[in-house]
């Protein structure tokens, strides 16, 4: 131990004697660490967050809506009762059917309503939403919860624009109604449009509303445009949809065609687009790292021309091989080290005001900050022994009287 804190000292010796040059090639390794641990951290960040989100219970399982493509749309549509059928005729497969008002579903007309206050008129989307959902954040008041759903409550959310464009502030719109098509909804909350369910562009345009589903249906009467499900603990996708579709051909007849979509496959998706694409920066970031090697392992072969007569003297009276490979690759460890441990700061700080710009918009980026920081040392250390090592080998085979007359 003794012997090895010896050579550390040597080696900082060694680095310090030639601070421009050590220098410059730890700023090689630091940007090299921080290219690629930040990809390392936000990728990893991402699949986290989404991989959470597919085990989450709160997204619904599947969404059913007809296929507008069939001969006949007409004979699929969808009605406020088939959430029921459907819960009762699947045999507990399905924990939860809700019905679906949206602007966008099944490929119809958008649901646009004129909205009024005073001289201020302006079109909005109307959207229905269950209530008691935990990812609905929200700048001011409340989201809809379930007993606004059991009593069909006049209640709704309005955008943070609609909100503004009528009341000026989101807090002034708490309490007050809007009038939409004749019947009045006393207004219970802004959701935030950078977090949450409302962040993720479900919701289109500026301004909307969103009503609690039981109470859309008696506001805008007649087919509803698609099914949000939810599936039993042991239920998996495919056997829930071989069941709603038994229902649905027994209920609508077998010509009508629905288009399932599994939420848990799109979320899946989203991982392989994010691995995907962090695998490509990933690399590009290890050329950086690379070449950061290539420099440690120049400036280690020149050090070994520059100190051949010392090897030479410390061969000739005793040290191995061994000594002077340990030597060098410690040398050579070091100055990836002190780079690397700057690019991994680099990194974490780049990492957490992206992971923080990112929270903003999509919900909260699970980095693993352990693995980042773990990630980064190895990476330091790794490149230099690796780089190092030819260097030192090399030093250790230098014959020592030839090193001596050198």
């Amino acid at each position: 131990m003794t012997r090895f804190l010896a050579y550390v000292h040597e080696a900082w010796d060694a680095l310090w004697r030639n601070k421009a040059r050590s220098a410059l090639t730890m700023l090689g390794m630091l940007i090299g660490v921080a290219a690629v641990n930040s990809v390392y951290g936000l990728t990893s960040g991402l699949t986290a967050s989404v991989n959470s989100g597919i085990s989450s219970s709160h997204f619904p399982s599947l969404t059913i809506i007809p296929d507008p493509q069939q001969a006949d749309p007409s004979q699929a549509q969808l009605q406020f009762r088939d959430s029921q059928i459907l819960a009762d005729e699947t045999g507990g497969s399905l924990a939860r059917v809700v019905p679906v008002y949206t602007a966008f579903s099944g490929g119809g007309a958008p649901r646009v309503y004129q909205v009024r206050k005073g001289s201020r008129r302006v079109s909005m989307y109307g959207f229905s939403w269950y209530g008691d959902d935990p990812d609905m954040d929200v700048l001011v008041g409340r989201g809809l919860t379930g007993a606004d759903i059991l009593s069909a409550a006049a209640v709704c959310m309005i955008s943070h624009d609609l909100a503004v464009e009528f009341f000026k502030t989101d807090a002034a719109a708490l309490g007050q109604y809007l009038l939409v098509n004749g019947s009045r909804f006393r207004i219970v909350g802004v959701p935030d449009p950078n977090k949450g369910s409302a962040s993720n562009g479900y919701f289109g345009g500026t301004y909307y509303m969103l009503l609690p589903y039981t109470t859309y249906r008696s506001f805008q009467p007649g087919p509803i445009d698609g099914l949000d499900v939810w599936e039993s603990p042991s239920t998996t996708d495919a056997e829930a949809e071989v069941s709603i579709r038994a229902v649905f051909a027994h209920t609508h007849g077998a010509a009508a065609k629905y288009t399932i979509t599994s939420i848990r496959d799109q979320l899946a998706q989203q991982v392989k687009i994010v691995n995907v694409i962090g695998v490509g920066l990933t690399a590009i970031g290890a050329i950086s790292l690379l070449v950061a090697g290539i420099g440690i392992m120049n400036i280690m072969l020149i050090s070994v021309t520059e100190r051949t007569r010392e090897i030479g003297i410390r061969k000739s009276i005793g040290a191995s091989r061994k000594d002077i490979v340990l030597q060098f690759i410690i040398e050579s460890t070091l100055v990836s080290l002190f780079g690397g441990a700057l690019g991994l700061f680099l990194s974490l700080g780049v990492i957490g005001i992206a992971a923080g710009a990112m929270n903003a918009r999509t919900g909260n980026v699970n980095v693993p900050w352990g693995s980042v920081v773990l990630a980064g040392l190895v990476f330091s250390i790794a490149v230099g022994l690796v780089f190092g090592t030819y260097p030192a080998i090399r030093a250790s085979q230098l014959d020592p009287v030839e090193a001596l007359r050198s």
